[in-house]
């Protein structure tokens, strides 16, 4: 029998003003490689996510944002 497979889930919101940017430290859950990360916000700024590891990401925007960043990150075994 195979392993069991699971999710790991961990979700987030920031508030920004005139970001450029936002690094996001996900250290405390503990990932052993590299999450998908979801990204949404409340305009039709452009945004993308950079400098992916285990324990951080930045998510660039393509002018300075203001308002809720909301992510989720997710892992499969």
């Amino acid at each position: 029998m195979l392993g069991n497979p699971f999710i790991k889930f961990y979700s987030s919101v920031e508030s920004v003003t005139n970001a450029e940017y936002v690094d996001i430290d996900f250290t405390d859950a503990q990932f052993n490689h590299p999450p998908v990360v979801t990204v949404s916000i409340e305009d039709t700024v452009n945004h993308f996510v950079s400098n992916l590891t285990k324990t951080s990401a930045r998510i660039e925007f393509s002018s300075k944002y203001t308002g809720n960043v909301y992510y989720t990150l997710a892992l499969t075994n």
